[in-house]
């Protein structure tokens, strides 16, 4: 007996469905925070302003927090708790929410399970494979790529810390809440800060790999599918950030997550709308307590979901549109209510990282900026992808209009095309360059934007069969291998940059002092900072090095040690007068007293 689409749900059930949603958020959100600021003093909270953090040199952060400020935090955590309660038991009982849902994952899981049946065992061994050959190089990186200087600041000054800190101290954007929390517990189940931050990123991405697969399997094809995953999946800076200690991967694979999402409930006759309308509010809420920089992403989503919306007048819809955007907005600001009342609202919306440039220092160099984000993001030649970006912003959506046939596919193409414009237009908007890590996301929907176009495009003329699976494992394990390859280089520079830092850093430890007082060292180079104070708190002793930051004036006072970056010749020139060399690497030079 044929399946058959369930008839389409009300619009008074769609936003019933957000709303319960919105409050079981609001609870697990006010009683998580609750469980943390509750059970901890004032006193312990202000503390938070003697923790040292490197950012060019040590500092403490000034903390905004006061008492009233902190009674009103809680206040407002145990009010949200009995509101959220409230709110989801009466929808709950008037509104019936989770029944659809439940029958909407079943139908999900069982439509799956039929389909992974039904393929043929050629392609189950390959998806399979492509899935392993993803998890195996990622693992390669996870162990063999040294941590780089993100990862350390974030354990160091967060992760290390505990909940108090990764929830409330935001004294530099290094501080991906959802990711330092979930990298939290392993770090005090005594694992090295490699594996503590790196596994959340292994498995959530994994994770968060296949469903994309399988979602893209569902609407464009399994070949496509499979092509356009291993070819994404294999960029080195995707494979980089599959693989290190940060929040971006993981907000890739929600807003994938979220994106499929909005391509289900664009469908005029969906059968999963309540499951998709609960998938775009929690990886919404997820990715900005992730990383605020998921406005650029989420403006997309909104714009492809709200236009679709409009050129189809489904006013209901969009309704329930707005509802959910201010669902997902109470819900990301009540979490980062602690940001804001212990380090700031400063700290968070108006960092140095984020500032706006003037138009004299903004425009000139931003066609170069845009095409070395391309080359990143696509390719490493700056003269096709820098213009294929452009190209594809500019004329995308007229050629998914043109040659791509109206439906599913042609939904999801605009929705891509959508994504991939919409940091242009937000950068020169707010006159900031946004990171290659901040736009990393594009690469897919580039991606997938050309597969899309491409399988309209290339010969109807179909290949033997037995070729088909050959010919796509072939082109991913050659660009793919290719690519990587390239990459090595860059992986043994980091990795011999390393080496130097803790060679150097033992050298120091190995020296001797004066009878049970700490050798006062004066750093003049900033990753040196960063890092012999990370080395220092792995040590299971008290350390015996006593770490000053320096400036390009040179030690004002006499040191045991004094630590120059051998890019500042000048500020060694000053040191030579009243210390010897002691120490001289690639990257430093290492003075002590003369005699």
């Amino acid at each position: 007996m044929p399946a058959t689409t369930p008839p389409a749900a009300p619009a008074a059930s769609r936003i019933a469905t957000i709303l319960w949603a919105g409050a079981a958020m609001l609870v697990l959100a006010c009683v998580g925070l609750g469980s943390i600021f509750y059970s901890t003093p004032y006193e312990q909270a202000r503390a938070l302003g003697r923790l040292t953090f490197n950012d060019e040199g040590f500092y403490r952060l000034r903390l905004a927090l006061t008492p009233a400020g902190y009674g009103w935090l809680r206040a407002l955590l145990a009010a949200g708790a009995m509101l959220g309660l409230v709110a989801g038991g009466w929808l709950h009982y008037t509104a019936r929410p989770l029944a659809p849902m439940r029958a909407e994952i079943r139908r999900a899981f069982a439509r799956t399970a039929r389909w992974w049946c039904r393929l043929p065992l050629s392609a189950r061994l390959l998806a399979g494979g492509l899935l392993g050959l993803l998890v195996v190089v990622r693992s390669w990186y996870m162990v063999y790529y040294p941590l780089g200087t993100d990862e350390v600041a974030s354990y160091d000054y967060f992760v290390h810390q505990g909940p108090l800190a990764i929830t409330s101290y935001y004294p530099i954007p290094n501080n991906h809440i959802f990711y330092n929390l979930l990298a939290w517990p392993l770090a005090a189940a005594g694992l090295s800060p490699r594996l503590a931050m790196r596994l959340p990123t292994l498995v959530l991405g994994t994770i968060g790999s296949g469903l994309t697969y399988r979602l893209l399997a569902r609407l464009i094809s399994l070949r496509l599918a499979t092509l356009l995953t291993g070819l994404v999946g294999l960029v080195p800076v995707w494979v980089y950030y599959a693989a290190v200690g940060r929040g971006y991967f993981l907000q890739i694979c929600l807003l994938q997550i979220g994106f499929f999402a909005v391509a289900e409930l664009l469908r005029p006759a969906s059968a999963y709308r309540h499951l998709s309308w609960l998938a775009l509010l929690l990886t919404s809420v997820l990715g900005f307590y992730t990383i605020p920089t998921y406005f650029y992403p989420f403006v997309g989503l909104m714009l492809g979901l709200g236009g679709g919306y409009l050129l189809r007048a489904r006013w209901p819809e969009l309704r329930a549109l707005v509802v959910a955007g201010l669902v997902i907005f109470v819900i990301t600001l009540l979490l980062y209510t602690p940001v804001i009342v212990v380090t700031g609202l400063p700290s968070l919306v108006a960092n140095r990282y984020i500032a706006a440039k003037t138009s004299a220092q903004f425009w000139p160099p931003f066609r170069a900026v845009l095409y070395e984000t391309a080359a990143g993001l696509f390719g490493p030649s700056l003269r096709i992808s820098g213009p294929a970006w452009l190209g594809g912003a500019l004329l995308g959506g007229v050629a998914l209009r043109h040659w791509v046939p109206a439906g599913p596919r042609q939904t999801l193409g605009l929705l891509a095309w959508v994504m991939l414009v919409v940091p242009i237009p937000m950068m020169t908007l707010q006159q900031v360059y946004a990171p290659l890590r901040t736009v990393l996301y594009l690469t897919f929907f580039g991606y997938l934007l050309l597969a899309l176009l491409g399988r309209q495009w290339l010969p109807r003329r179909r290949l033997p069969s037995p070729w088909r699976w050959p010919l796509i494992a072939g082109l991913v394990l050659a660009i793919g291998g290719y690519r990587l390859a390239r990459h090595q280089g860059q992986v043994r520079a980091s990795r011999y940059e390393t080496q130097q830092l803790e060679q150097a850093y033992q050298w120091l430890s190995r020296q001797p002092g004066r009878p049970a007082q700490p050798r006062r060292v004066w750093l003049n180079s900033p990753i040196h900072e960063l890092f012999f104070a990370h080395y220092a708190l792995q040590q299971p002793h008290p350390t015996t090095l006593r770490l000053f930051s320096g400036t390009n004036q040179g030690p004002r006072q006499p040191y045991d040690f004094v630590v120059t970056d051998n890019y500042y010749p000048q500020t060694a020139g000053r040191v030579r007068a009243r210390y010897r060399l002691v120490y001289h690497d690639y990257l430093i030079t290492i003075y002590a007293p003369r005699p």
